[in-house]
């Protein structure tokens, strides 16, 4: 009778969690069909309190992918705390694929205690993550874990031959997260006491009917709703209902401090929709340890800073550091690895086996003042300046004045890099503090540049201290955190490649200069029309200014901006008229909303515009 009462409030709890998961999600998808280029009066990033900086820590899939097991992440965790990387901020210990044995007929996942002896527990068939959870926060660590939102898994495709495999039936072997969402969510979350998991999407993509693993039987086929590197053959939309079920339900059993990870490798457009529904996306596929694989993932994120900030940010992937181009004897694509991922503000997840590692490797991720600007609060992604194989990448730090630069050489011969104050947003003529994060040692002053010689894939990471060309105002350039791209006029149909972002900063998407009517911005936001872009203004300021640009094309567009929903401003702007500077009153106004609307509303991509200069004052 015990027993039979315990079910019927285990299936009750149940179906009010799915209830509210349901209601929640018809709330999301009814908000998103009304008006998306009306004011919401919010700021729409994922509401979580989880990720406020970028996650760092250990993973044990470079190191080891499927030949892991309890010993060997639990000595890697006991590494973090005695080597110090844990209190510099490595927290999260994250175990990958290969875990799950099986899916019960209950629909519980059994775990493979011959990896994880630990979590066999009397009268348990599947068993408890709870030893081992527990083991991690005494250490003071996170834990975390992984599914997929698919019916299986990432290794179950391309690990084949990995003896950690699921087992048993077809069923059984269905160890993903689809159809069981609710389900894994409250398992992982309110009774294994995980802090973080990672989502895998290679169960919608790389099971078709003509896959191996289908066409021999081992696998039931799921039509795909990604096909790699093609959005329009996939089903964005889909894709990212899937990952918005997985989201609510992360939320409502991990609490605030749940971490939801999404791995769907830049494609389905979930760069674009990924801050809505998680704390970090994957912009990219899988690093491999290679210099051109890392300056790809590196280029997949580094137009994205108005698509990140404290709680949802931008994933390049783990590091690669400790491996191939980047162990122990290439110190200098190590340290260009890290700068890269610093600058960007992605998480710093390291993968290399921790136990016995050589004191450099160690010394490299655990500068801390590299980590200080990895986790910088105001969670700015810097912005890049390109000249050939010499890049600059700039990064507003929390503070007055305070920036970081990243001079990167990304070729094979030395190269020299420079910075401008321009660029830098000083006053020009004024004098500079620099301080050189790799060398722990301060340079000489600069005044209106910074310039230096880099060797082949060699890098600069510096903290710069100056003064501000107008410190009554701040350029939305310098504040890509506060804003969010709530529309950005484009389709499933229209979307730019993958790996392209529809809105970027101080460029036009195409990655051209914002120039109009033959007059080029050095700052601004440039996107498309039929857009929507909320700012947190958090009551700071008085003014909204910019000049609205049409960048080409024959169609007028409406420029409007709204303070707390309220319309304040609107001009029409053509594509051949004068580029003329706008101001609009948002005193006391928390969240600032910029729209442009297409007059034309014609079939294909509306046309590119731009808001130059676009900022906000104090006075």
């Amino acid at each position: 009778m015990t027993q039979r009462l315990s079910t019927i409030r285990r299936l009750r709890t149940v179906f009010a969690a799915t209830s509210a998961l349901i209601a929640s999600v018809a709330a999301q998808q009814a908000a998103a069909q009304v008006a998306p280029l009306e004011p919401s009066g919010q700021f729409s990033a994922y509401p979580s309190a989880a990720a406020q900086t970028p996650p760092m820590g250990w993973n044990p899939w470079n190191a080891f992918r499927t030949d892991v097991d309890e010993a060997k992440v639990r000595a890697s965790a006991q590494a973090l705390v005695d080597t110090g990387l844990a209190a510099k901020g490595y927290r999260y210990v994250n175990i990958d694929d290969g875990w799950a044995l099986k899916r019960l007929p209950d629909g519980r996942l059994r775990i493979r205690d011959s990896m994880f002896p630990s979590s066999k527990v009397a009268g348990s068939d599947a068993g408890s993550f709870l030893p081992f959870t527990a083991f991690l926060h005494g250490l003071g660590l996170k834990a975390g874990l992984y599914t997929d939102i698919g019916r299986n898994t990432c290794a179950q495709r391309w690990d084949a031959d990995s003896r950690n495999l699921p087992e048993g039936t077809v069923a059984e072997r269905e160890v993903g997260s689809f159809g069981h969402a609710e389900q894994d969510m409250r398992i992982m979350f309110a009774e294994w006491k995980f802090d973080y998991v990672k989502i895998d999407a290679c169960g919608v993509a790389d099971y078709t009917p003509a896959d191996p693993p289908v066409t021999s039987g081992q696998y039931q086929a799921f039509a795909p709703l990604i096909v790699r590197g093609d959005i329009p053959k996939s089903d964005p939309r889909a894709v990212e209902k899937l990952y918005a079920a997985l989201g609510e339900a992360a939320r409502r059993f991990g609490g605030d401090a749940a971490t939801l990870s999404i791995c769907a490798w830049g494609e389905a457009l979930s760069p674009i929709w990924g801050h809505v529904h998680g704390n970090l996306w994957r912009t990219s596929p899988d690093v491999e340890f290679t210099w051109k694989s890392m300056l790809g993932n590196f280029d997949s994120v580094v137009d994205g800073g108005l698509y990140a900030g404290p709680g949802h940010w931008n994933d390049p992937d783990m590091l690669a550091v400790g491996h191939g181009d980047f162990d122990a004897d290439h110190p200098t694509e190590a340290r260009s690895h890290l700068t890269m991922w610093a600058i960007t503000a992605a998480p710093l997840l390291l993968g290399f086996d921790l136990r016995g590692a050589p004191p450099s490797l160690l010394d490299l991720v655990g500068n801390t003042e590299m980590i200080a600007i990895d986790q910088d609060a105001a969670g700015n992604q810097g912005v890049p300046y390109r000249d050939g194989d010499a890049m600059a990448v700039v990064r507003t730090l929390a503070g007055t004045g305070q920036r970081a630069v990243a001079l990167l050489n990304r070729g094979d011969k030395p190269v020299t890099a420079r910075v401008t104050w321009a660029q830098l947003g000083f006053a020009p003529g004024s004098r500079a503090r620099v301080r050189d994060i790799w060398a722990r040692a301060d340079r000489a002053p600069a005044r209106d540049a910074i310039t230096a010689t880099l060797p082949a894939h060699g890098a600069l990471l510096l903290r710069v201290q100056g003064v501000a060309a107008d410190p009554s105002s701040t350029l939305l350039d310098e504040m890509p955190a506060r804003v969010n791209i709530a529309a950005d006029g484009l389709t499933a149909e229209t979307a730019l490649p993958m790996g392209k972002f529809p809105a970027r900063i101080a460029a036009a998407p195409d990655g051209t200069p914002l120039t109009a009517a033959g007059r080029t911005f050095a700052h601004g936001i440039g996107l498309f029309a039929n857009s929507r872009i909320e700012v947190r203004a958090g009551r700071e300021y008085r003014r909204f200014v910019a000049t609205p640009l049409v960048l080409g094309g024959e169609r007028t567009v409406r420029f409007r901006v709204y303070a707390d929903r309220k319309l304040v401003k609107e001009v029409a702007v053509a594509p051949v008229a004068a580029p003329r500077p706008i101001e609009a009153d948002v005193a006391g106004a928390e969240i600032v909303e910029l729209v442009a609307l297409d007059d034309g509303a014609r079939a294909g991509r509306p046309p590119m515009i731009g808001w130059g200069d676009a900022g906000l004052r104090r006075r």
